[in-house]
């Protein structure tokens, strides 16, 4: 990404009290104020790109250079976030302390400092600070001829360098071990097979062997319960992971994971209740915000969908969409959004927008075909094409559906081959009998892949059985989720 357009997304993501650090750290310099002049011009209007925003600068500012005052604004802006995001890491500030003691000889308050700091880090299970801060111990006593300690003390300090580097070791295995976990989920999807699942299972046995930090542990295993369609199980340990995390960036992570195990598992009041909490998240920069509100998007709409109540849906989501910069989106987020956006089109009806969002991936397959979401989107254009009444393009599609599932890394669901079969057979009879009769047979597989734990993900996004019921049936896809969702809730 080039250094100007890093510009504008690092401006558009600072929170007020950021804004309000570098105006006025800003005040306070001499010279040339060509950089303020450009912040200033980036927070008040919104530009297409770079390319826009320097030919406004140049406009307004006249003589002045664009990339001089942009580069120099991005070094500042750098300058007063460390300072600030210094002030709420006490163990690193801590570090630096102890080192300005040091190049100012004020041994004495130094290894203080750094005692200090080692507790700390001690006690929060940070084994990298812990161990730089004992290594930096070390050799200031070494620097000071290892005063005031004899030969027993010392053997103890290393012996307590030595297990920290094995706590070191061992929190970096059952790092590794969630980042795997957390690939799986994002790229590969649910496990599909009892090897899958036995994979899963060995990776729980080793990280339970290596468990250093209990945070961690609990996200692991939160993780581990979704991949494994243990939805219930996984919402326990996401709310219990919850109270320990303090840091923006791991709270979202968790409240996503708790929102995808409350949809998935069905309790929709708990689902209800948890996005007012939500709402009241209290985002600490542009990010963060764009984040929730992307959280908000997909789950405030989850409900109505499940219960066919697509307007409602789609009043939600165009309320929402103004707030949603797709710049500061991931490729799996966008996908999620647009994915989202066209069940809701497909579900009011309005099959044009709803091809228009999936198109956002479809036309870009190199970008997006390897998220499990892909195989989705394509089951999803077809339900689409079904109701233009487009069957042989269904027919070709479908062959080269079939050709994508092929390899073994991508082994179809029960529910892609049911679809498959159903809408490939093209138009429907006539004659109600017939229609009750493929009906019976379909809801069958459609109740087996229910009960399925390596089939059941599928059916957590979009009801397909409900859309395919309707289609056979002639009744309105919102009257049959209305009524599951109501049988559900009786019981």
């Amino acid at each position: 990404m080039a250094k100007a357009d890093m510009l504008g997304r690092l401006v558009s993501t600072l929170t007020k009290a950021e804004k309000r650090y570098f105006r006025l750290y800003s005040s306070m310099q001499q010279g040339n104020k060509d950089y303020v002049n450009l912040f200033d011009l980036l927070d008040r209007h919104s530009f297409s790109g770079p390319a826009a925003a320097k030919v406004a600068f140049q406009q307004q500012y006249t003589g002045s250079s664009y990339d001089v005052a942009g580069k120099y604004l991005y070094k500042v802006l750098l300058d007063c976030l460390l300072h600030m995001r210094l002030q709420r890491e006490p163990l690193i500030a801590g570090l630096l302390k102890a080192e300005i003691l040091v190049e100012r000889s004020l041994y004495e308050d130094a290894l203080k400092q750094l005692q200090k700091t080692t507790e700390q880090a001690d006690m929060k299970a940070q084994w990298i600070l812990s161990l730089w801060s004992r290594q930096q111990e070390m050799q200031l006593l070494q620097l000071l001829n290892f005063p005031e300690i004899n030969e027993i003390e010392l053997k103890e300090k290393q012996a307590e360098i030595a297990t920290t580097i094995k706590q070191l070791d061992n929190y970096q295995e059952q790092q590794a071990l969630y980042e795997q976990l957390r690939y799986q989920w994002l790229y590969n999807g649910p496990a599909r097979t009892p090897a899958e699942r036995q994979v899963l299972d060995e990776m729980a046995a080793r990280e339970a062997l290596v468990n250093t930090d209990q945070k961690l542990h609990l996200l692991f295993q939160a993780n581990y319960f979704l991949l494994a369609g243990e939805f219930t199980t996984a919402l326990q340990y996401f709310y219990e992971s919850a109270p320990l995390y303090e840091a923006p960036g791991e709270q979202l992570m968790v409240i996503e994971g708790i929102l995808y195990s409350l949809r998935a598992a069905r309790r929709y009041k708990e689902l209800s209740l948890f996005l007012d909490k939500v709402l009241r998240f209290k985002a600490t920069s542009g990010y963060f915000s764009v984040m929730i509100v992307r959280l908000l998007f997909i789950y405030s709409p989850a409900i109505h969908i499940d219960s066919g109540e697509f307007n409602h849906a789609l009043t939600l989501q165009q309320e929402l969409l103004p707030s949603l910069h797709f710049q500061l989106l991931t490729l799996v987020q966008r996908a999620e959004i647009y994915l989202s956006r066209a069940l809701v089109y497909l579900g009011n009806g309005d099959i044009n927008n709803a091809h228009n969002a999936l198109d956002h991936v479809l036309q870009q397959s190199s970008l997006y075909s390897t998220l499990p979401l892909y195989r989705t989107f394509r089951l999803v254009h077809l339900l689409i094409q079904y109701e233009l009444g487009n069957y042989e393009y269904i027919r070709y599609e479908t062959r080269a559906f079939r050709r994508y599932l092929r390899p073994d890394n991508k082994r179809a669901f029960l529910l892609e081959r049911t679809m498959i079969k159903f809408l490939s057979a093209g138009e429907l009879s006539p004659v109600m009998v017939h229609r009750i009769t493929l009906w019976k047979k379909l809801q069958t597989v459609f109740q087996q892949i229910r009960q399925d734990p390596y089939e059941k993900h599928q059916l957590q996004l979009f009801d397909f059985s409900a859309w395919t019921e309707s289609r056979i049936l002639r009744k309105p896809l919102k009257e049959i989720l209305k009524d599951k969702f109501e049988r559900e809730a009786d019981g």
